[in-house]
């Protein structure tokens, strides 16, 4: 039986990486591959795939977008976030979106046939992050050279944290005893000194590149 398979990614290095997996299974059909998020959305090809595998750090709308998207439609197919971070709250978001699995780039893609496989049975697959070494920065003469480079505050780098761990502003506005309005003008000045544009996925590459979660 068939396998209709749709690829979303913003790399075609890794885009033919993963043709190149799938190309074990010959009833593994990639039907159509994407690398922006509201051209995918925009696809009739949606309604009648089996399996996305999808990017999280996509153009125009990013990936947690386009599955709150997919899972306001209530499409059959199956979603399997493929990207490089490394995250329980991130993959718990996923999770909660719809999605049926979570694969890291650089440590999961030969598991890649198996796992369209389980979740095609029904099955869940997400990382055992208890095996998982995360970084914390620890080294507070690196972090301040860090704070300096960037321009930011320490109360700055607090609220990064809590929004890569998916609090809203009002959340975060509670938490610090602070007002809402004080909260999101933080998170204005955080994305224009980083260069960064309004999202929580560049934020949270950002982040997890410069060891901040």
């Amino acid at each position: 039986m068939e396998t209709r398979l749709i690829i979303a990614d913003d790399h075609p290095i890794v885009i033919q990486g993963i043709k190149d997996v799938l190309s074990k299974r010959k009833e593994i059909h990639v039907v159509a591959t994407f690398s922006d998020g509201r051209l995918l959305l925009q696809s009739p090809m949606l309604a009648n795939a089996d399996v996305l595998l999808l990017d999280l750090n996509m153009p125009n709308i990013d990936g947690l977008q386009v599955l709150d998207e997919l899972k306001r439609l209530h499409l059959t197919l199956k979603i399997i976030v493929v990207t490089s971070y490394l995250s329980p709250q991130l993959a718990e978001q996923c999770k909660d979106a719809g999605a049926a699995g979570y694969l890291i780039k650089s440590e999961d893609l030969h598991q890649l046939v198996k796992n369209i496989d389980d979740v095609l049975s029904g099955k869940l697959v997400f990382p055992d992050f208890s095996r998982s070494e995360q970084r914390t920065v620890n080294d507070f003469s690196y972090f301040d050279e860090f704070l300096k480079k960037y321009k930011l505050t320490k109360r700055e780098v607090e609220i990064i944290r809590m929004v890569c761990n998916d609090y809203n502003s009002k959340e975060i506005a509670d938490r610090l005893y602070l007002s809402t309005f004080t909260v999101q003008t933080h998170r204005r000045n955080i994305v224009k000194k980083l260069g960064l544009d309004d999202s929580r996925i560049s934020l949270y590459r950002f982040a997890k590149d410069n060891g901040v979660i």
